[in-house]
């Protein structure tokens, strides 16, 4: 197989891919055999097929795409790809054999199927914070635009694919994530460390990368609010600690945590931070309930809710809370008023924190996000220097036997956390905060 992403007119950033039937073509490499695609248009996103809100699990990718959209290179899409530097970018960055895994997982779990981002990762990288990224930025802790690629695009187009495609996939996961007890994030990685030693077939990712580095979470990453300690694990240990025992029972060497904890910027540790905040604003406002429709209040929920950070009032808040800044002309009320909002609400944190964190912590309701890493030799075969990758012939198999190690923890995890009314469940869009547009005009 040629290794070069797929140039589309149009695309659908995110889809639900229905669980296959039996006898059905499998979704190795594309989109073959799975779900139908559209071929014109205006390269703008949209969404079709399925649904994943209702399932109890979510199991999902998000680095195993393989489409590009015309619009952003324009004829000179082919020409661009074609350089050394975006095929070898390409080979590196993809997720090969994610789909595989993650279609057999959502079967063995008994889910509607997965969900999956289409657009290739050398174009725009979900699992990061947006931004562009600077020379010799760490892998873990660069943003969503990285080189090659980075650099054939113009300002406008940077800001155009954030905007399209970076939006469109949050606001789609902000709906999968209100509903479900526990995520699986499928991903697969290389076979070897930089060092040249082979890594583990099989991983599970459950902790931050800083609270791993330094048991804590720096406040400039979210909220000073937000309790670093939620990060310590994001999955239940029972559920991780049984998936793995299975899976080394049966025969798969599986780490934990290692060789890759989960960036700052991953959809499992923002997830972690928005929903805990959903749950304060509950919380409060319960207690407080004269604040629920308060400018103040809301511009300051808003802002602890703005995870992603694509919100530019949230942004002006921020810096005014905590880097002192001054507020915008003929706007000095408004920001006071959310100051001294924010001092209510961090009041009634810290009155409240260990009773809030045992309730979020242990309640029936928190969500589980387990991150899977599957090495790519046992999924497919690599050629590096001819740019070129084939499947496995005992690919499905693979995936397969390692879905079917997984899933027992994963249902045991559910029959534990049945469907019962807990302080954390809400699923009304009132109790939900759209990060997505200005809640306050």
């Amino acid at each position: 197989m040629y290794v070069m992403p797929e140039v589309t007119e149009h695309l659908e950033v995110v889809e639900h891919v229905p669980v296959c039937e039996p006898g059905r073509p499998s979704s190795w490499g594309g989109n073959s055999g799975v779900a139908p695609e559209a071929r014109q248009g205006n390269g703008k996103p949209t969404r079709q097929g399925g649904d994943a809100s209702g399932d109890e699990a979510l199991v999902f990718t998000i680095h195993d795409g393989d489409q590009l959209p015309r619009h952003l290179f324009g004829e000179r899409s082919e020409e661009a790809l074609a350089r050394p530097e975006a095929q070898a970018a390409y080979l590196h960055e993809r997720d090969w054999g994610a789909n595989l895994v993650a279609k057999h997982l959502a079967h063995e779990v008994g889910t509607s199927g997965y969900a999956r981002i289409n657009l290739a990762r050398v174009v725009m990288d979900f699992g990061r914070f947006p931004g562009t990224s600077s020379v010799g930025e760490e892998y873990l802790r660069r943003h969503a635009l990285f080189p090659p690629l980075e650099h054939d695009f113009s300002e406008e187009t940077r800001h155009e694919i954030l905007r399209l495609y970076y939006d469109e996939a949050a606001r789609t996961f902000v709906q999968y994530f209100s509903n479900p007890r526990v995520t699986l994030s499928v991903h697969t990685y290389d076979p070897r460390n930089h060092t040249g030693t082979l890594r583990p077939e099989v991983s599970l990712v459950t902790r931050s990368l800083e609270y791993q580095q330094s048991s804590t979470m720096p406040p400039y990453i979210f909220d000073p609010l937000f309790p670093p300690e939620l990060c310590e694990a994001t999955c239940e240990r029972l559920l991780t600690y049984e998936a793995l025992a299975d899976l080394e029972r049966d025969g798969w060497h599986t780490a934990l945590n290692y060789p890759y904890i989960m960036p700052e910027g991953s959809v499992e540790i923002r997830a972690q931070v928005w929903l805990f905040f959903r749950y304060l604003r509950r919380e409060f406002t319960r207690s407080f309930p004269e604040t629920r429709d308060q400018p103040a209040y809301l511009r300051v929920w808003q802002m602890l809710s703005d995870v992603i950070r694509r919100s530019t009032d949230a942004e002006r808040l921020r810096g005014y809370l905590h880097r002192y800044r001054e507020a915008p002309r003929s706007s000095e009320a408004l920001f006071a008023d959310a100051r001294h909002a924010y001092g209510e609400v961090r009041r009634y944190l810290e009155a409240n924190r260990n009773l809030l964190l045992a309730g979020y912590r242990f309640s029936e309701g928190r969500l589980s996000c387990l991150g899977i890493e599957v090495r790519k030799d046992l999924l497919c075969e690599i050629d590096p220097e001819r740019s070129r990758i084939r499947p496995r012939a005992d690919a499905e198999k693979n995936a397969r036997r390692i879905a079917a190690c997984i899933a027992p923890a994963v249902r045991s995890y559910l029959a534990r956390h049945s469907k019962t009314e807990t302080s954390l469940e809400s699923n009304t869009q009132t109790d939900a905060v759209d990060t997505f547009s200005s809640v306050i005009s």
